[in-house]
């Protein structure tokens, strides 16, 4: 029989896969139904879950678990997978426990993150905020999530393919960690896979790092008195035609 190469597509999902099956069965007892991983690069987000996104041609629905493929290549692989996690609980509780229609961060999706090995925070530090709309998490140091990473990892499982456009500096990721050390939460991590790539391959950057930030065309003023808005250049300095004051500059301090 004909080997067949396995194609860059299949290894690259059957990792992601791999790894879903893997934390299913060492943290939800093998219970989570089946979901579709998706790669997606147009958010910022390090990933979401999205009940019922997709349907079959016989009417099947099935959930969406979505990963930014960037945030790969700049994060130790111990915080990707924290990340597969944190939506795995999203999907856990969408079909075994009660999802907030207003707030997917809710008491009982934190209390099952916690219990798993991830402290919710809005910042990403300790102290923050456990439920919210927007919520991200760090990793408990001595929690069940890393004893379980560490073992996968430890069985050789690796993330094929890198996305070469990153969505944020590399610094940034770093001075991520360091804040947490900071705070006293220090954990052995894999270095980030772009630490390992060579600057350049045939002449060109193996990376693309974002483009800098331009400085700002317009800035929104605000009426003290009445809330009126206005975008102007920045600098210009305008009075509220309404209440005959000027308008100020609408940034927090």
């Amino acid at each position: 029989m004909m080997n067949i190469p396995i194609s860059p597509t299949t290894s690259f999902y059957s990792a992601l896969q791999g790894a879903f099956d893997h934390f299913n069965a060492e943290m939800f007892e093998g219970n989570l139904p089946p979901c579709l991983i998706t790669l997606r690069s147009a958010s910022r987000v390090y990933g979401y879950h999205h009940a019922g996104r997709f349907i079959s041609l016989k009417g099947e629905q099935i959930d969406e678990l979505g990963l930014h493929p960037g945030f790969f290549t700049l994060r130790p692989i111990e915080s990707v997978l924290s990340t597969l996690v944190h939506e795995m609980v999203h999907h856990w509780q969408q079909h075994f426990a009660t999802p907030s229609p207003s707030n997917a961060h809710n008491q009982e999706w934190a209390k099952k993150m916690e219990l798993l090995g991830l402290m919710p925070s809005d910042t990403g530090l300790p102290g923050g905020k456990r439920t919210g709309r927007s919520l991200s998490h760090y990793i408990i140091p001595d929690g069940i999530f890393l004893t379980s990473c560490r073992r996968l990892v430890g069985d050789g499982f690796v993330i094929p393919w890198l996305d070469r456009h990153l969505p944020a500096a590399p610094e940034s990721q770093v001075a991520e960690i360091q804040k947490l050390k900071d705070a006293g939460i220090e954990y052995e991590v894999s270095p980030p896979p772009v630490t390992k790539l060579p600057e350049e391959i045939q002449g060109k950057a193996a990376v693309y790092r974002p483009a800098p930030k331009k400085a700002p065309t317009r800035e929104k003023l605000t009426c003290p008195q009445c809330g009126s808005k206005a975008w102007v250049a920045p600098g210009t300095k305008i009075i509220c035609g309404v209440c005959s004051v000027e308008m100020q500059d609408d940034k927090p301090d």
